[in-house]
C-alpha cells in the first residue's frame, strides 16, 4: 500500500464517524442517487514533489467532496457539511499518517436544475519518501 492510500484511508476513517452520510466506493461516483445523499467522497487531486539529498518531500492534495440535497437553503446545508468535515479533520498528522495535514481550499458548486449542492474541501498532506 502506498503512502497516498494510507493517507486517504486515514481521512476516510475519521470521516466515517459522521452520522447520516453515505460513503460510495473509492474512485467512483456511481450509485449516488438522491436517496443516498448526503454522500462523502475522498480522492486525490494533485501531488507535488521536491527532491532533496535526504529523500523526496511530497505534498498530496486530497479532495473531500460532500454532495447534499436540500429543499431548503442549500447554502446552509453545505455550510453545515463543511463544518462537520472540518471538525473531524483537525488532527495535523492524521494519527501519524503524514507530517502535516491542513485545509488549503474550499469550493462550492450548485446544480441549478435540481436542489443539489457540492462542497469540495482540498486538504494538503505533506510526507517524505526516501
Amino acid at each position: 500500500m502506498t503512502q497516498r492510500i494510507t493517507i486517504r484511508d486515514a481521512v476516510l476513517n475519521k470521516l466515517k464517524i459522521l452520522p447520516g452520510y453515505n460513503f460510495p466506493s473509492a474512485g467512483t461516483t456511481e450509485g449516488i442517487e438522491r436517496e443516498k445523499l448526503p454522500a462523502i467522497l475522498v480522492g486525490f487531486a494533485t501531488e507535488q514533489t521536491e527532491q532533496e539529498f535526504s529523500g523526496t518531500t511530497r505534498r498530496l492534495d486530497l479532495v473531500v467532496s460532500v454532495v447534499v440535497h436540500s429543499r431548503g437553503d442549500i447554502y446552509e446545508r453545505l455550510d453545515q457539511a463543511t463544518e462537520e468535515v472540518e471538525s473531524v479533520l483537525q488532527d495535523r498528522t492524521l494519527g501519524g499518517a503524514c507530517e502535516i495535514f491542513a485545509l488549503s481550499q474550499t469550493d462550492f458548486a450548485l446544480d441549478q436544475d435540481h436542489p443539489l449542492g457540492e462542497v469540495r474541501l482540498t486538504y494538503t498532506a505533506q510526507y517524505s519518501t526516501e
